[in-house]
């Protein structure tokens, strides 16, 4: 085979469909093979943590498994609906997939993680729909309800907030209208939860700071802390040599890659910042160096650029082997 077939090989649905279902053999595989080590710890502001809403086993290792089933097919929306990648790829699939299975203990249970990957992509699927559109005030308003809903079950959503806020004005929605449908967002479920009675003010708490050495074990530890330094270099490096390409692109276009980018930096500097927590930011960290690195390779068809993804590919196939055969 050529190197050309290759590249459009990556590309292809039939490629990224068979990688992700590969990674979710995979995740199976750890999850009924006794690796998983379930999250322990309540870290939530006044609700529960999501780590405590399913009691481990079956139950919570399927609510993970759909949590990333959802990401995945928000990811697809992105691409039939925004045309974010500016080119048919299906790369991102695949990538995603063995991103998680880099980190099988994360993929395979339910936990603040999976539902952050799911909440930022669709707030940010929402966000889209705002551009140009201050009257869409019902989706700024869920946006910032649902973010501030779920900062009371873990604090870490409290960061994205400001990342949603910049979005009102990267979507040229940023007025006093829609400034103020979100701030009603954000008041509402406190003033619900407080005034129904569902918590109290003094119940309110600061969450327990856990380091990540005593959530897991000290080599599953080695091998998160690669896994996201491998991502983290991918997604800036291709971030980086997105720059220019981007640059051409209508103000539209160049909207939606600000607002993913944005939610892609954000979620690594809040990860050195908040290492104690960076479990909680992993899924969504995958999320966005997938999206990332698929928008360059798809715009940067080299007949072998393939061998970069095959490598990428490689890597966490053997982070995952790390984990479970050796």
């Amino acid at each position: 085979m050529s190197s050309a077939i290759f590249t459009r090989l990556m590309h292809s649905r039939a490629f990224g469909t068979g990688i992700g279902l590969l990674s979710l053999l995979a995740c199976i595989f750890y999850f009924f093979g006794g690796y998983s080590t379930p999250l322990e710890g309540d870290k939530g502001l006044a609700l529960p943590s999501a780590d405590l809403w399913i009691r481990p086993g079956l139950g919570d290792f399927c609510a993970g498994m759909a949590s990333l089933g959802i990401t995945t097919a928000i990811m697809v929306m992105f691409n039939k609906v925004y045309n974010v990648l500016r080119s048919m790829s299906w790369l991102y699939i695949a990538l995603f997939g063995m991103m998680m299975a880099a980190t099988p203990n994360l993929a395979t249970q339910f936990y603040t993680g999976s539902v952050l990957t799911v909440v930022a992509p669709a707030c940010l699927f929402l966000l889209f729909s705002c551009f140009k559109q201050p009257g869409q005030t019902r989706h700024i308003f869920l946006i910032f309800l649902m973010l501030s809903l779920l900062t009371a079950t873990q604090y870490c959503f409290a960061v994205y907030i400001p990342v949603f806020m910049t979005g009102l004005a990267q979507m040229r929605v940023f007025n006093l209208r829609s400034v103020t449908a979100a701030m009603l967002g954000i008041i509402t479920p406190w003033w619900l939860l407080l005034g129904f009675g569902i918590i109290a003010p003094d119940s309110i708490r600061m969450p327990s700071f856990v380091s990540i050495f005593s959530e897991i074990e000290l080599d599953d530890t080695y091998m998160l802390l690669i896994a996201v330094g491998v991502t983290t270099f991918a997604m800036l490096t291709c971030y980086i040599l997105n720059l220019l390409k981007t640059i051409a692109y209508n103000a539209q276009a160049r909207a939606y890659n600000g607002a993913f980018t944005l939610l892609a930096l954000v979620t690594a500097v809040a990860m050195c910042i908040d290492y104690r927590n960076i479990i909680s930011y992993v899924p969504l960290l995958n999320f966005s160096a997938a999206m990332e690195i698929t928008h360059y390779f798809s715009t940067h068809r080299a007949e072998k650029s393939f061998i970069a993804i095959y490598l990428l590919i490689a890597v966490y196939a053997a982070l995952f082997v790390c984990q479970t055969l050796i």
